[in-house]
């Protein structure tokens, strides 16, 4: 069972992301609201406390938005915060999400301490031409450099997040992808399929006959290239999307695809918890609003039934090799 954590922050928004984030522009206003979503999180964690009961908790993944453009004394003191205050296993998994920007040396030795063992990489494209089409603000050679500075850090265990079926992309480029991706030695890689979301830069630009996207025959062809290939190299294929190197699953992900309960905090965030599936209102204001007054302020909120969850243990329990 664990916990997740969303920091709704970014310098950009990609032109293919749909998920909660607002984009961060004056940097002081941005401390200042950052410091107080800080202090709703530990509200909010304190709440569920109580709810929770002493299950133990066997994973933290803080995700985004851009979660290491919070600076890393401030994630390192709210993750021990998080880590003393619910009843965490004694070694758990503590992924960060972290745009490869923004990721020092200094922040990573910073994470390390704190306790962070897992690293995720929104790499997603190892050509710059490729990474500017999508709207990413880094560069093939911050990716590298991230690489290094975690793995000097000591923290080993880093999975890289990779997309296909991006605009123009070819399965020669994609090939090219993944063999650079594979060269940094990671040890977990998640390959994810473009989506056009409703109401994205991309979804708009590909109604209006101005993105030229790869069919749906070479996006399988993609696919079923990484597949082989991945494999081939020696990684578990084990989930739709996801391959590890034997041993390196992602124990928090499992905790979705075997529809176990979890603890979400923040705006946006989406949790599980005796039976009660919740949706946080999506919405800094709102949100923070909530926890001055000490209540939660979800979107949506609903008490699972028993053939609700049967349901959703086949479909989440479907996207994983082994099956249900």
């Amino acid at each position: 069972m664990g916990v997740y954590v969303h920091i709704p922050f970014c310098e950009r928004k990609c032109y293919y992301c749909d998920f909660h984030s607002v984009v961060v522009s004056d940097p002081r206003e941005f401390a200042q609201i950052a410091d107080n979503y800080l202090i709703s999180l530990q509200q909010e964690a304190l709440y569920y406390r109580r709810l929770w009961g002493e299950q133990r908790l066997t994973t933290l993944f803080i995700g985004g938005g851009t979660p290491n453009i919070l600076p890393a004394e401030k994630l390192a003191t709210f993750i021990s915060f998080v880590l003393s205050e619910l009843p965490f296993s004694e070694e758990p998994e503590i992924t960060i999400e972290a745009n490869p920007h923004f990721l020092t040396l200094e922040d990573a030795q910073i994470l390390a301490t704190a306790g962070v063992n897992r690293v995720s990489l929104g790499v997603q494209a190892f050509e710059n031409d490729l990474l500017k089409a999508i709207g990413r603000v880094h560069v093939v050679e911050d990716i590298e450099q991230s690489v290094f500075n975690l793995n000097k850090a000591g923290i080993k265990d880093i999975n890289l997040d990779l997309m296909f079926g991006l605009p123009a992309q070819t399965k020669e480029q994609w090939f090219e992808t993944l063999k650079a991706a594979i060269s940094l030695k990671p040890t977990h890689l998640s390959c994810y399929g473009l989506i056009l979301e409703p109401h994205t830069p991309f979804a708009t630009w590909y109604s209006a006959g101005l993105l030229d996207l790869p069919d749906d025959d070479l996006q399988a062809d993609m696919y079923e290239l990484a597949c082989g290939f991945l494999v081939e190299a020696g990684f578990e294929h084990y989930e739709i999307s996801n391959f590890c190197l034997p041993d390196q699953r992602s124990r928090h992900n499992l905790h979705y695809w075997h529809n176990l309960p979890f603890i979400a905090l923040g705006s946006g965030a989406t949790g599980y918890i005796n039976n009660l599936r919740y949706t946080n209102v999506p919405d800094l204001k709102g949100y923070m609003q909530g926890w001055e007054q000490g209540t939660p302020h979800y979107e949506s909120e609903e008490l699972t039934s028993i053939d609700q969850e049967m349901d959703e243990t086949m479909m989440l329990g479907m996207r994983l090799l082994q099956g249900v």
